[in-house]
């Protein structure tokens, strides 16, 4: 951890001109018997939060009749990144005199303003700074100062505020350059949750096996169905073909297609002379009637035989394998022209607009599933979680209401709606079930936490630019979110984002600081 004192290069370029004005006034005043070596007054350092912005301010104690330029660094909250325009006003009001005002009407780098204050009355003051910038007014009321009557006493003071020793410094240029922000810790309502490991799985009627119902041999109408095509419900996905019986042949197949044919022209024939000795009064209707039904099923078995002929010819006839549902191919083992078994599976179909999450809670938990709703989990390997809360991403489908003998769990299963196409089907994932149940406790962002060699912390902002390494226990995890049980107070400041880059300032603060002054 790095320690900050009075001699660090930081601290060192961060003194004002106005601080040194203040020794050299010492000086001059004959307020000490060594000119070479000036004493260097105590910096006065706050930090301050309003709702829109941040303000960190360092300037030298006041002094009636003497000028301090401020350093006031002013910060959006909403993006962590410098306010680049407006003006400043410093009010210095209370303690029974008349109220000063100084202004800045620009900043002298961008989120750097450099105000300068020649306060004419001495004592207890209260201190404010006003930003406004276009429509935006930001008050940070800093409590009460002290403004010295001379020099002297001002570099006699002790109780000016400023760094704690030890803290680790990371600058507000580095803060506004890189990926960060603080959070104020705060109490809120904890999800309770239990935890188990999950499958992830088709919904109920989001998945279909095309299936052969015999045995034969795929062909490809048009295109053949490959892993990830998209399909609509009835399309014809390829043709089966059915195996011959044993003993027949080619020539077998065209001998029985030239009896149909003959079959079909005799009964065509036979329904024509019907039809003539009927208009002649020569027949019944029932004869006319039963040749006609002949000729339909001598047609019949005619295109039979000219299909099972043309499907061993390689024609483009069979049964065809139509999409029981729309969805996306996740299964072909088969290729155009392979040989399948009566009841193989062909294709799988799923519809990937809604999965579902069967998790199975252990029994020592399932009192506390009052009202489970959402469940969240991480994806293997890429170390991102997924959130599915009932109502607005996905829906409760249902939870079991007894113990399964085997795996002395109860099952828990979740829909989610529109999921991530890198959600993959029998994919087991650890998850966490929200039980329904809320209490308070202090929360952090998962990213403020830092694992430290198997130690839980987080980085405490002390003031604008130093910050304390904190250890944490952690407590359950809701969302993006940790409990912290121990290490933190409601209203301490915490990084939020960007904690490793404070860490990396604390183990290398010589490559941290160098370049730094106002």
């Amino acid at each position: 951890m790095q320690h900050i004192d009075r001699n660090h290069p930081l601290r060192k370029l961060k003194l004002s001109a106005s601080a040194l004005a203040l020794s050299l006034l010492l000086i001059s005043c004959g307020g000490t018997n060594n000119a070479t070596a000036p004493q260097e007054p105590m910096q006065q350092v706050y930090t301050h939060f309003s709702d829109q912005t941040e303000l960190f301010v360092e300037f030298a104690p006041l002094v009636s009749g003497g000028k301090s330029t401020f350093a006031a660094h002013f910060t959006r909250l909403s993006d962590y990144k410098p306010v680049t325009e407006g003006t400043v006003d410093v009010i210095l009001s209370g303690g029974g005199s008349p109220t000063e005002k100084f202004r800045v009407s620009k900043p002298r780098s961008p989120g750097i303003f450099a105000p300068t204050v020649v306060p004419r009355a001495s004592g207890k003051r209260n201190l404010t700074f006003v930003l406004t910038a276009g429509n935006v007014v930001s008050q940070h009321d800093l409590g009460l100062v002290t403004v010295y009557p001379d020099a002297k006493a001002a570099l006699a003071a002790k109780d000016a505020p400023g760094s704690a020793e030890g803290d680790i410094a990371y600058l507000k240029e580095q803060q506004w350059t890189n990926e960060f922000a603080v959070e104020q810790v705060q109490v809120s309502q904890v999800r309770e949750s239990v935890t188990s490991t999950a499958t992830i799985k088709a919904s109920g009627e989001g998945s279909a096996e095309v299936v052969a119902g015999s045995s034969g041999t795929l062909r490809a109408r048009g295109r053949f169905p490959a892993l990830g095509d998209n399909v609509v419900r009835g399309q014809v996905l390829a043709m089966l073909v059915p195996r011959l019986a044993v003993g027949t042949d080619l020539a077998t197949l065209q001998a029985e297609l030239a009896t149909a044919r003959s079959q079909a022209m005799l009964a065509a024939t036979e329904a024509a002379r019907m039809s003539r000795l009927f208009a002649q009064q020569a027949v019944s209707k029932r004869r006319v009637e039963e040749a006609q039904s002949a000729l339909q099923i001598a047609r019949a078995q005619q295109a039979a035989a000219q299909q099972r002929l043309s499907q061993q010819a390689g024609g483009g006839g069979g049964i065809p394998l139509r999409a029981p549902i729309s969805g996306k191919i996740s299964l072909a083992p088969l290729a155009n022209g392979a040989s399948v078994n009566e009841g193989e599976t062909v294709f799988h179909v799923v519809d990937r607009r809604e999965l579902w999450v069967e998790a199975h809670v252990p029994e020592a938990d399932s009192a506390r599933l009052q009202r489970p709703n959402g469940i969240s989990f991480e994806l293997p390997g890429i170390n991102e979680t997924v959130n599915v809360i009932a109502g607005e991403n996905g829906r409760l489908v249902g939870v079991g209401s007894m113990i399964d003998p085997n795996t002395r769990s109860v099952p828990v299963v979740f829909a989610i709606s529109q999921p991530d196409q890198r959600i993959v089907l029998n994919q087991t994932v650890n998850a966490r079930i929200l039980t329904g149940a809320t209490r308070p406790a202090i929360t952090v962002p998962v990213s403020a936490v830092i694992d430290d060699a198997g130690q839980r912390l987080v980085y405490v902002m002390r003031n604008g630019e130093s910050f304390a390494r904190v250890p944490v226990k952690i407590g359950v995890r809701d969302g993006d979110r940790y409990e912290i049980t121990d290490g933190l107070s409601n209203g301490d400041h915490i990084v939020s984002k960007g904690a490793m880059l404070v860490r990396l300032a604390a183990a290398t603060p010589e490559a941290m600081g160098h370049g730094h002054a106002h």
